[in-house]
């Protein structure tokens, strides 16, 4: 008995024992996991201080850069002068803020003795990382910064997606319903609301209007549909909304294409001789410069070579050029077209442009063309049944007095791939509507029209630029599939704002007489 009392006593024991250490291993585990938690949010916390901090000091010193070039006495005189400036910001600013910054306006092939075009990348460490953003210093439009915008009113129908800012210098209106025409006939399919990619924004200098409820939204007019007077908050959610800080450049387009003429003639920007020009009309300008140029008379002639110096396409008994075919070649030289222009391609292969062109009339490109070029037109530009790529990465830069339009661009196209099929930024100085409802258009660049006060934009009740994008599925017959409302890989507008065009154009490019940044995204390497 007392044996047995003593095995059930030792037992007894070593049960305790034993529940005892589990307790202490599962408290020492416990322990363990929580200092272990400790330390990887105290290592978490300080990587993302220690981010923020790199952050901050590249984000304080674009601004003080911003600042320097806004000053009342920083003058825009030569690039030389730009350069002694900046020999003398830089230091400090790597100084003050604890930041480095390179200069690689050399390494993107820019001539710095006759562009101000500069590219910085302003860097600061993070941890064993370094963050890093680029900034580009240009003297160009402020319409070149962001991928969608008016300098008047801005209507966004639908679901379009967009990765970049979007600007209205009025007012901008979203909704979730896309309008189109069909046979004459205006109509209105629901559809999703656009979406902006997260770090993009609404700059909105007036007030954001947003409408849910499809067609409800439209009041049926005259040729027109009529916004009704309704101000809801759906369709923003999750999206800025801003005002732009940032002084709105503009760009005076008649000044421009004078400004580019004389650069065609041989004649540079802030010269004497410039100075004594530039104040003539275009048909006058064009006729004085013509013993500069080489005038050429046949496109077959054109066609034939790569061109070292600016061209004048002028016959006088013909009043439109029609290219469908071969390759336009004048590196980095001008081309004067005096009267409509028609490119396009016959074949397979692309039709291809490199250089910079001034159609003194009317624009059509049709088909497959790839371009190197900016391009000025001082009539209107038809976009149709186009695919426009790059020749050799490079872009397009179209800028046009008259309506732009784009029509039947993929037209029932549902595969949504990634390449873009219209690369480049394009521009007018109207107003302008935008259908991508039975289309399908991927810009790689931008879309922007500055806007007419006087008139209405085609199919709209605001001046500006309209866009209708459907998001889904859409055939032949205009029979419509719907994707879900965050699909955003189906919306039948996407425009990708790329800023490398600020790099690529150089000379091609609007000037104006002041300077602004186009700040590229924070990088973490």
């Amino acid at each position: 008995m007392n044996r047995l009392c003593l095995n059930e006593a030792g037992y007894s024991l070593v049960t305790m024992m034993l529940v005892i250490t589990i307790f202490f291993l599962l408290g020492l585990t416990i322990l363990t996991v929580a200092a272990q938690q400790a330390r990887l949010t105290h290592v978490r916390v300080e990587e993302i201080e220690s981010f923020q901090e790199a952050a901050n000091a590249i984000d304080e010193t674009v601004a003080a850069l911003k600042a320097a070039i806004a000053k009342p006495d920083f003058v825009l005189s030569t690039p030389a002068r730009l350069d002694d400036d900046l020999s003398r910001w830089l230091p400090a600013f790597e100084q003050r803020y604890g930041v480095t910054i390179r200069d690689a306006t050399e390494e993107e092939e820019i001539d710095r003795q006759k562009l101000f075009t500069r590219v910085l990348y302003i860097s600061a460490p993070h941890g064993n990382k370094t963050v890093t953003r680029r900034v580009i210093i240009a003297n160009t439009p402020s319409f070149l910064k962001y991928a969608l915008g008016s300098a008047e009113d801005l209507a966004v129908n639908g679901g379009a997606y967009i990765d970049g800012h979007v600007y209205a210098g009025n007012d901008a209106y979203v909704t979730n319903a896309a309008n189109y025409i069909d046979h004459s006939q205006r109509r209105t399919e629901p559809t999703s609301f656009p979406t902006l990619s997260t770090d993009s924004a609404w700059l909105v200098q007036g007030e954001a209007f947003s409408c849910t409820g499809g067609a409800d939204c439209y009041q049926r007019g005259t040729g027109t549909f009529l916004r009704q007077p309704i101000h809801f908050s759906h369709g923003l959610e999750g999206a800025t909304v801003q005002k732009e800080t940032d002084d709105f450049i503009d760009v005076d387009f008649n000044w421009t294409v004078k400004d580019k003429l004389l650069n065609a003639a041989g004649i540079e920007t802030f010269s004497d001789e410039y100075e004594q020009w530039i104040d003539k009309g275009i048909p006058d300008l064009l006729s004085m410069l013509e013993d500069r140029l080489t005038v050429v008379e046949d496109i077959e002639l054109l066609l034939r070579r790569s061109w070292h110096q600016s061209v004048l396409l002028y016959h006088p008994e013909v009043s439109s050029f029609f290219v469908d075919r071969g390759e336009i070649d004048l590196k980095k030289h001008w081309l004067i077209v005096n009267g409509d222009l028609f490119l396009g391609n016959t074949v397979q292969t692309p039709t291809k442009v490199r250089g910079n062109l001034i159609v003194l009339g009317d624009l059509t490109i049709q088909g497959n063309v790839a371009f190197d070029a900016s391009v000025y037109v001082t009539g209107r530009t038809l976009i149709y049944d186009a695919d426009i790529s790059g020749w050799g990465e490079k872009e397009l830069v179209l800028l046009t007095d008259g309506p732009l339009e784009l029509a039947r661009i993929n037209e029932f196209h549902n595969s949504f791939p990634r390449q873009p099929n219209l690369k480049g930024y394009f521009y007018t100085s109207s107003n302008a509507t935008v259908y991508a409802v039975g289309s399908y258009i991927h810009i790689q660049g931008g879309l922007f029209a500055r806007g007419d006060a006087s008139k209405r934009a085609p199919d709209a009740d605001i001046s500006g630029l309209v866009v209708n994008a459907y998001r889904g599925r859409a055939e032949n017959g205009l029979s419509f599939i719907p994707a879900p409302d965050d699909d955003v890989d189906q919306s039948r507008l996407v425009i990708r704002h790329d800023p490398q065009v600020l790099i690529d154009r150089g000379e091609g490019l609007p000037f104006v007489k002041r300077l602004s940044l186009v700040v590229d995204r924070l990088k973490v390497e």
